[in-house]
């Protein structure tokens, strides 16, 4: 050890706790990290914002909210930060690839496209473990307003975010959508919605996508734009907010393609941004 160091010491989020949780549903173990509000609860209880791919997302909650289109606080107009829950799984890796698609993912009809994994379809189990299992666990230590939740998934986790909005609406008001993977199954979700993307008991989506995920503005080797044009998600993310958005105007639809981003920067800039929508009192009302 150098002269004047110090013993080394674990790294501590401030007011972050973490713990392990078994579900009924889904028979898996996930691992929780919440960060508690600072401040009393309002009257109805504390916003909450709901996260997944926890262990890669709960750090960045700690950098401080970008300004743009939400205004630049997590704090509610009484002064009250809300809840942050980030789901994760357990050994702490930022991206586990076989328990994402396990998770996340809606059951597929054609080849599901990802030769990384193997096992798909549990989106149904992963939703009731949220709602039936570790909402009402939480609800035991903190006031939660059942009127302000929002829902936050990147790549895997926005493609669970969309099939939520959709197909079992009411659990959340709010959604962030960062790089959904809607070309998963042969854009199974894209068809769907072409058919028909009418949805309820929602106030407001954010859907997300970096302008390099299609349309890289440097040269790349064949293969990976090839990759990239398959899979189209400027285009799809494009249309998917669009047939949202005429299909049910009470919803607030914000599309971001983000200009010099490609698909990881976009889980940080959702993250910073996720943080002001959760917990801003001027969208309670939309």
């Amino acid at each position: 050890m150098m002269q004047g160091m110090s013993e080394w010491q674990p790294v501590q989020l401030p007011a972050a706790q973490t713990f392990e949780i078994n579900s009924r549903h889904t028979g898996e173990n996930y691992r929780i990290l919440v960060r508690s509000p600072s401040g009393p609860p309002p009257k109805a209880g504390y916003p909450t914002l709901w996260m997944l791919d926890g262990d890669a997302s709960f750090p960045l909650v700690f950098s401080k909210p970008a300004g743009g289109l939400f205004p630049a606080s997590n704090t509610s107009a009484d002064g009250a930060t809300g809840l942050t829950v980030a789901i994760g799984f357990p050994g702490g890796a930022p991206f586990d690839a076989p328990a994402r698609s396990r998770n996340y993912t809606p059951q597929p009809d054609h080849d599901t496209g990802d030769i990384v994994s193997s096992v798909f379809g549990g989106a149904e189990g992963f939703l009731h473990f949220i709602v039936e299992e570790l909402r009402p666990a939480l609800s035991a230590h903190y006031p939660l307003d059942p009127a302000r939740n929002t829902l936050f998934g990147f790549s895997y986790g926005g493609l669970f975010t969309i099939n939520t909005l959709l197909h079992c609406p009411g659990h959340f008001q709010r959604y962030w959508a960062a790089s959904p993977s809607l070309w998963f199954s042969d854009a199974l979700m894209m068809r769907r919605m072409r058919s028909n993307a009418t949805t309820s008991a929602a106030e407001r989506l954010v859907i997300t996508v970096g302008k390099d995920e299609q349309y890289a503005t440097h040269a790349l080797p064949a293969g990976r734009q090839d990759h990239l044009s398959r899979r189209a998600m400027v285009d799809n993310i494009t249309e998917a907010a669009e047939l949202i958005a005429r299909a049910n105007p009470a919803i607030a639809v914000d599309l971001i393609v983000a200009a010099d981003h490609d698909h990881f920067d976009m889980l940080l800039h959702g993250v910073r941004r996720a943080q002001a929508m959760a917990f801003s009192e001027a969208d309670a009302a939309l």
